[in-house]
């Protein structure tokens, strides 16, 4: 049904309208009862200033949200790892009101090559998907944020953690993630079954504002560094067996 038919179907008062997404309406159903209400509250309020706020409202709300897919990686969801570094930059430059921690995680599934060879590239698109589910869940509870740093490669931020904070998530994740049989194809045969393990290297920083500034980094040089801690530490555990945790050698502080 057009435009003209759902106008004719409403008594002709649909004046204008907006297609929203399925995964943006959530804000635009808190939009809409935000006019709603002020429309309830002034029943003079033309009905025509209505349906034009609403649309633009939910205009708004569409353009947010193609913004900041702009931004994520099309396969996981996840930030990609363009955008990781000024996002991390950000947290960084946060953390020194309160001279905070930022702790942060970097995770490499151990052998994932195997699984595309041997399943094929769709199944390993797919595992990749639940993975950076699971790690974008934990980040959340940790009110974090995770990031696909490209590949089969992720990061997980984690505000306010020190390095003991980063390692206990760490090691949680790493075996959460060891115990869970993860489904490689389509329901409901979803076979076939999978379990992948993964590396990962645990950093931390004490964000410290002011100093002196030819020795201490920018946010931008320390989010380098701290991803730089991390990675190293992160194949260290490779290099060890795999399927294991290693903290960075050392803590990184100071931030100009």
């Amino acid at each position: 049904m057009g435009f003209r038919g759902r106008s004719q179907a409403l008594g002709g008062d649909l004046v204008k309208e907006c297609a929203v997404p399925e995964s943006a309406r959530w804000r635009a159903r808190r939009k809409i009862l935000a006019v709603t209400r002020e429309g309830a509250d002034n029943r003079k309020t033309p009905a025509k200033s209505l349906a034009s706020r609403a649309a633009a409202a939910l205009s708004q709300v569409v353009g947010v949200r193609r913004a900041e897919d702009a931004h994520r990686d099309g396969l996981t969801g996840l930030l990609d790892g363009e955008t990781l570094h000024g996002t991390l930059a950000e947290a960084i430059r946060n953390a020194e009101r309160d001279g905070g921690h930022i702790g942060l995680l970097f995770i490499d599934l151990d052998r994932f090559k195997r699984v595309n060879d041997r399943h094929g590239h769709v199944t390993g698109s797919r595992i990749l998907s639940h993975v950076a589910g699971f790690l974008d869940d934990a980040a959340r509870q940790a009110e974090g944020f995770a990031a696909r740093y490209g590949g089969d490669e992720f990061v997980v931020v984690l505000p306010g953690a020190d390095l003991d904070d980063s390692l206990r998530h760490a090691e949680r994740l790493r075996a959460n993630l060891a115990a869970t049989i993860l489904a490689g194809g389509e329901p409901p045969r979803r076979r076939p079954l999978i379990r992948v393990t993964c590396s990962i290297g645990a950093a931390s920083m004490r964000a410290e504002a002011g100093g002196d500034r030819d020795e201490t980094p920018s946010p931008a040089g320390a989010a380098t560094r701290l991803l730089q801690l991390a990675d190293n530490a992160m194949y260290q555990g490779k290099h060890a067996g795999r399927n294991r945790v290693v903290a960075a050698g050392t803590e990184a502080t100071g931030v100009a």
